[in-house]
């Protein structure tokens, strides 16, 4: 048996190994100092001793003799550091050590500068994670860590700087900087004031950095920063909301940890591009803010993330757009977009599409549009409209239109809409709750204003016969069965399909003209596999005897032919047209009579 010390240690180790995991680094420390006109090499020692950690460096690469004054309470060491070396030591933290990397020479031109600081609470004085941190003109971004620090490299030959930083529910900030050095720039946010508007005008507090360009001397004072002046400029942007859950699903598989993060915090932020390329959504030219730009025209080699495409996008295998698409846009497997397609959209398996689709969308397996469509949807297999129809949907096997159609459902299995006001449903199977016109299928069913009955009656060949009518007065489809009750000469049973209309002669009287065509399965020992068919045309009159309760009858006309050796399927007098007579192209008997039914029916009138 395991002492039980020595699950105390494990407990104590899991411990302390959760709580270093947790720690911040040595430059995210926050430590008080005041030194006075202390040699830089007591100056260090003086922070590592506030901070608890120790520095690793080149002496020689240090000007020792350098006399320091500074004076700061609760500030990051990283802080601490940049006030000491203005910006021209570079430093990394590796475990509890903090090593100063280089001096850089002040006679050489670098290509580019670095920023860095911390993201703070202009109220609370709290430093603030998962910033955003972004440059328009060169696209660099980053966001700030678990402790509010940033670091983002800027080229030096850009012609100004405005530094943005984005959060959610804070105000923007923009930072002027003027000089083209490495420096730090801490920024202060403030947070957003509660609005009852869901869609609010992003608001942005410009500043500037305090650095000039002119070198200051080492160990500078720090000079408090100018007072905050409010932009006036309002910017306009109506954030998408619809499929925002189902959109975060899909893209979350393919963005970053930092793109999602600045999807957030940049909500209300558009930016313009008139062209961008791309092999993944976190690899191209427009880095990791590829879901907040607006491209002209993309090409991505995989797969491509934008915010939205104005004229041209094609994608290798697929192509992620938060907002619109305006143009031609087309993937190998697959395109999904969050707003609007107004042009021409093509996938090879799958288009899915938030908002509205205007023009022509063509997909290899299916369509997903959750609002309209105005004009062509063709689907491999499916197509979904999420709300209404205006134009064609083709489909190999299956169209759905939560609400209206006005133009054409054709598929090769089943469509379903809402209301068809125009145009035609055109399947094996057809449904709807209304319809303006003729459903042409199979089977179709119409709720309200269709004409459904459930009959149950008798005729010249079978004592008793179930049939269902479905679709509108115009045209409907029959499916028939019956039963002769094991009567000499006549089938067992009987299973038929017709069309029919019914034509108003009064408010409670319907004439019905009907071709059914049966097949008689007699199942007796002479029983062979070969056919016997039967062709009815009915004249019925249907009279309506309460609100959902008809009677109906009349005569037939009626053809029998078969291939084998029975009889005519009499079992009641008839009138004989012709009997057993034979073709000259095959052994079929041919027979044909006057005959009758009478029924009861079950339907809404």
């Amino acid at each position: 048996m395991i002492p039980i010390r020595y699950y105390l240690f494990l407990i104590c180790f899991l411990t302390n190994v959760r709580l270093l995991a947790q720690a911040p680094s040595p430059l995210d420390r926050l430590i008080s100092v005041d030194i006075r006109n202390e040699k830089l090499e007591n100056a260090l020692r003086q922070i590592s001793r506030a901070g608890r950690f120790e520095f690793s460096y080149d002496p020689g690469r240090l000007e020792s003799n350098t006399l320091i004054t500074i004076r700061l309470t609760n500030t990051p060491v990283r802080e601490v550091l940049n006030r000491v070396f203005q910006n021209r030591v570079a430093y990394k933290s590796r475990g509890n050590h903090v090593i100063l990397l280089r001096v850089e020479p002040i006679d050489t031109q670098p290509k580019s500068f670095l920023l860095d600081g911390y993201i703070l609470d202009e109220q609370t004085g709290e430093r603030i994670a998962k910033a955003s941190i972004f440059e328009k003109t060169t696209l660099a971004s980053t966001v700030s860590n678990p402790f509010g620090y940033y670091r983002l490299q800027l080229p030096t030959t850009i012609s100004s700087v405005r530094l943005d930083v984005r959060k959610q529910a804070y105000l923007g900030e923009t930072v002027l900087i003027r000089s083209r050095v490495s420096h730090a720039v801490n920024i202060r946010m403030t947070p957003q004031p509660l609005v009852t508007s869901p869609v609010q005008p992003l608001s942005v507090r410009i500043t500037e950095d305090t650095v000039r360009p002119a070198e200051p001397p080492l160990a500078s004072v720090a000079v408090a920063p100018p007072a905050p002046v409010q932009d006036t400029t309002p910017k306009q942007f109506n954030p998408i909301a619809g499929g925002e859950r189902a959109w975060n699903g899909i893209t979350k598989l393919f963005l970053s940890a930092q793109q999602a993060i600045h999807d957030i915090n940049l909500s209300r932020d558009t930016l313009y591009r008139d062209w961008q390329v791309s092999f993944v959504p976190f690899i191209g030219t427009n880095h990791r803010l590829s879901g907040r730009i607006s491209n002209r025209y993309s090409i991505n080699a995989l797969v491509g993330y934008s915010f939205g495409v104005r004229a041209f996008e094609v994608g290798g295998l697929m192509n992620l757009v938060r907002a619109d698409v305006q143009g031609f846009q087309a993937a190998g497997l697959a395109n999904v977009v969050g707003g609007r397609v107004n042009g021409f959209q093509a996938g090879g398996l799958v288009n899915i599409v938030a908002g509205k689709v205007s023009g022509v969308q063509a997909g290899g397996l299916m369509n997903v549009v959750a609002s309209d469509v105005q004009g062509v949807q063709m689907g491999g297999l499916l197509n979904v409209a999420g709300q209404s129809v205006q134009g064609v949907q083709l489909a190999g096997l299956i169209n759905y239109t939560r609400r209206n159609v006005n133009g054409w459902q054709i598929s090769g299995i089943v469509n379903r809409a809402h209301r068809v006001t125009s145009g035609l449903q055109i399947s094996l199977i057809n449904v709807a709750d209304t319809v303006g016109s003729v459903p042409v299928g199979l089977i179709s069913y119409v709720h309200k204003g269709g004409y459904q009955r459930i009959e149950v009656a008798a005729n010249e060949v079978n004592l008793l016969n179930v049939t269902l009518r479905t679709g509108v007065r115009k045209l409907y489809n029959i499916l028939a069965a019956g039963h002769s009750f094991d009567r000499v000469g006549s089938p067992r049973l009987s299973a038929g399909y017709g069309l029919g209309s019914a034509v108003g002669l009064s408010r409670s009287t319907l004439l019905n003209l009907e071709a059914i065509y049966h097949h008689l399965f007699y199942f007796d020992r002479n029983y062979s596999s070969e056919w016997n068919s039967q062709i009815r045309i009915n004249t019925l009159i249907e009279t309506k005897l309460s609100s959902h309760l008809s009677l109906a009858f009349g005569p037939s006309f009626n053809w029998y032919f078969g291939s084998d050796s029975h009889a005519r399927p009499l079992l009641q007098p008839d009138v004989t047209l012709f009997a057993d007579r034979t073709d000259s192209y095959s052994s079929a008997l041919h027979s044909g009579w006057i005959g009758f039914q009478v029924g009861l029916r079950y339907g809404k009138w």
